[in-house]
């Protein structure tokens, strides 16, 4: 849904023209007045913008990364040229640039005490092969709270629960600017979708520092297009399922999120199914979390059957279920109250737990391309960042950090079954590192920025 940019300059125009003089953060959505009184309608506009000077000291030499990786597939940071095994990516190859990741302006609108309504424009990196920063329309929701007592309902362009929404894992990992969940990552689902969300608090009790009686029990049901902010293109819908509890004054957040989603039924059927779970536990001094998922791909993988014993390749294609598996582990250490911070984070990203050595694949889910994947391998991933958080102002963040993402081939170095061709050093193991300075700053806000050192 790209936006011409005299249909920006319209809407904020419109967001400049009317704006009211309060204002408040709104990466979630504004909040209905509370207390007694005349209630009158109000709407704030915010921002945030995040961006780094990255210098890329190491380049895969395939290009390798899949999904949303950053820094994949490319001897520039401004380029996502096409590599092959004849045509490799230099090791030695440096570059640096200037970058801006992401900027959101939003609008939050209060029609009433329970009735809301929320629009988001991005202007993002998209990824693509030209690589170039998209404007589109990210969010655009009108929220019912209290439909009944503790759920709301949403409708439109929302956040969706497998990690963006409140309690997920990306408010709680907290370093968005730095870089995505692992599920983000790998693009096992998208953080906005158009459909309809129920939403809200089974149960909520007194917060208590010392019990582990739940303050709070929490859900999201949503039903979804499941193409993120694109039309959709299929007669498909998506479902996602998020449940999470806090106790501990709310300090240990544990949640677990599951969706499904088909794809096709003929000429066979594939769908996806995704399980989630994640923890995450926040002290005064210092923060841990954790997530892990599973994906299935159901009949995803296309391929052919190579026999060792009789060195032959079976002629006929066949079909199976890919598996994708990841685990992320994220903390952070406060150093000066308000101040400083240190944090990292590490993930370890398997495309296919059920690949085979002695199949030849011309198809797989997980983000693997190329005309021959066997001759780009299958990869796992391995993928850390770590750096310090600067807060000269509760709302700006300069963050120095490490960037480095490891690609391990999962068949052996004698090669693709069949073909008699080893795989080359860096081809076995090779991997992308970039030093960055980030920064990232909100405005017309008056709450902090929510996440780790975010305060």
């Amino acid at each position: 849904m790209k936006l011409s940019y005299l249909s920006v300059s319209a809407i904020l125009s419109f967001f400049l023209t009317f704006v009211p003089e309060d204002h408040a953060y709104a990466q979630q959505s504004a909040q209905p007045a509370s207390g007694g009184g005349d209630f009158k309608p109000s709407g704030n506009l915010w921002g945030l913008v995040f961006g780094d000077y990255a210098f890329k000291s190491q380049n895969d030499t395939l290009g390798r990364g899949g999904g949303n990786v950053q820094y994949k597939g490319t001897n520039s940071l401004n380029s996502n040229n096409v590599v092959t095994p004849t045509n490799p990516v230099p090791a030695n190859v440096q570059s640096n640039a200037f970058q801006l990741r992401r900027v959101y302006l939003g609008y939050d609108y209060n029609f009433a005490k329970n009735l809301s309504a929320s629009v988001i424009l991005a202007n993002e990196q998209t990824l693509l092969p030209n690589n170039q920063n998209t404007t589109y329309l990210k969010y655009a929701y009108v929220k019912w709270s209290n439909i009944w007592k503790g759920t709301d309902i949403v409708f439109g362009q929302f956040q969706t629960a497998s990690y963006s929404a409140d309690f997920g894992v990306s408010p709680l990992w907290g370093y968005r600017a730095v870089e995505r969940t692992i599920l983000d990552m790998h693009n096992i689902d998208a953080s906005t979708d158009l459909g309809i969300s129920l939403q809200g608090k089974v149960w909520e009790g007194k917060m208590e520092t010392d019990s582990v009686k739940p303050s709070l029990i929490g859900y999201y049901l949503q039903l979804g297009n499941g193409s993120s902010a694109t039309p959709e293109s299929d007669p498909y819908k998506k479902v996602r399922v998020n449940l999470y509890t806090a106790l501990f004054n709310q300090q240990l957040v544990v949640g677990v999120y599951g969706d499904y989603s088909n794809q096709q039924y003929s000429p066979y059927h594939t769908s996806n199914t995704t399980f989630n779970a994640y923890a995450s536990y926040r002290a005064p001094a210092f923060h841990i979390g954790v997530e892990v998922f599973q994906q299935t791909n159901q009949n995803s993988d296309i391929y052919k059957t190579y026999s060792p014993e009789t060195k032959t390749l079976s002629s006929k294609n066949d079909t199976a279920s890919g598996v994708q598996l990841g685990l992320s582990i994220f903390a952070s250490v406060r150093i000066i109250k308000n101040k400083l911070h240190v944090f990292g984070r590490y993930d370890s990203y398997n495309p296919d737990i059920k690949w085979n050595t002695n199949r030849v694949y011309t198809k797989a889910y997980s983000g693997i391309t190329g005309s021959n994947l066997s001759s780009a391998t299958f990869y796992t991933q391995s993928f850390v960042t770590a750096g310090l958080d600067w807060t000269p102002d509760k709302r700006i963040h300069i963050m120095p950090n490490f960037w480095w993402n490891a690609n391990n081939a999962m068949m052996s170095s004698d090669g693709p079954a069949g073909t008699g061709k080893p795989l080359g050093s860096r081809v076995v193991k090779d991997e992308d590192v970039v030093f960055r300075v980030t920064l990232f700053f909100v405005f017309n806000a008056s709450r902090q920025v929510t996440g780790n050192g975010f305060y």
